[in-house]
């Protein structure tokens, strides 16, 4: 077995990548602790005006509820949803934490949060909770900063799962049947009919705006510097001219 390349060696890097990762782990801790709370004091049923109340949703967003964009994000409607979440952060965010710093892990986050939340209110419909919008943003971070990687366990490069996931997530989107869009509501009462109308439960809306962060961050993250030889070569042109 080689040292370098073989699984045994990526597990071991990725495990010291997570390990020093702080910022991911303090988010974590937050949205585990907050379900906890949620699940000790009688769980969404009986918490429905808080739900209600920091839930995103349009009718309380446009009502003056501005908060609701961030704070839906720390809530979920589960454990599984929470905890999915909470691994999601760890697997991916630790990656981008040890790539970029915990503050970018930290920014592009809350921006997936917020942007996952102005896309529900322009494409979803419902009460939306979750961190989903910041995951999709790192996942999307990920895959921009690292195109040619392979995302294991999928022999996909990330390149191509960035863009299958976005492709797939507007396009769920754009056929639930409660958005009404002309023509693809009729794929989506298709699915409804056929006992998949479930689907249409998850924020697809809210997904894509993240993922349109993280991607949007990566490019800038990527943008052409202004080096020294740059400036010398822009003088030059303007003393000639």
């Amino acid at each position: 077995m080689q040292a370098s390349g073989g699984p045994i060696f990526h597990a071991t890097v990725n495990a010291g990548q997570l390990w020093r990762s702080p910022a991911c782990w303090g988010w974590c801790g937050i949205v585990l602790g907050i379900e906890a709370w949620v699940a000790n004091a009688g769980g969404v049923g009986a918490l429905q005006g808080v739900f209600e109340n920091l839930g995103l949703s349009r009718d309380g967003f446009l009502s003056g509820k501005i908060w609701q964009m961030i704070s839906y994000g720390f809530l979920h409607g589960a454990w599984w949803h929470a905890g999915l979440n909470a691994l999601w952060v760890l697997v991916i965010g630790s990656r981008i934490e040890w790539m970029t710093g915990w503050l970018t892990m930290m920014r592009v986050t809350l921006a997936g949060v917020v942007g996952g939340g102005l896309c529900h209110l322009l494409l979803g419909s419902g009460l939306l909770v979750g961190l989903s919008g910041g995951c999709m943003a790192l996942l999307l971070l990920l895959v921009t900063l690292s195109p040619q990687s392979r995302m294991w366990p999928l022999p996909v490069s990330g390149k191509s799962l960035g863009l299958g996931i976005m492709v797939m997530e507007l396009s769920l989107a754009l056929i639930d049947p409660a958005l009404g869009l002309p023509g693809w509501s009729v794929a989506g009462r298709m699915l409804d009919d056929h006992g998949m109308g479930s689907c249409f439960q998850v924020g697809h809306a809210c997904h894509v705006g993240g993922g349109l962060v993280g991607w949007l961050y990566g490019r800038w993250l990527l943008r052409s510097r202004v080096t020294l030889a740059h400036l010398r070569r822009d003088r030059a042109r303007r003393e000639v001219s």
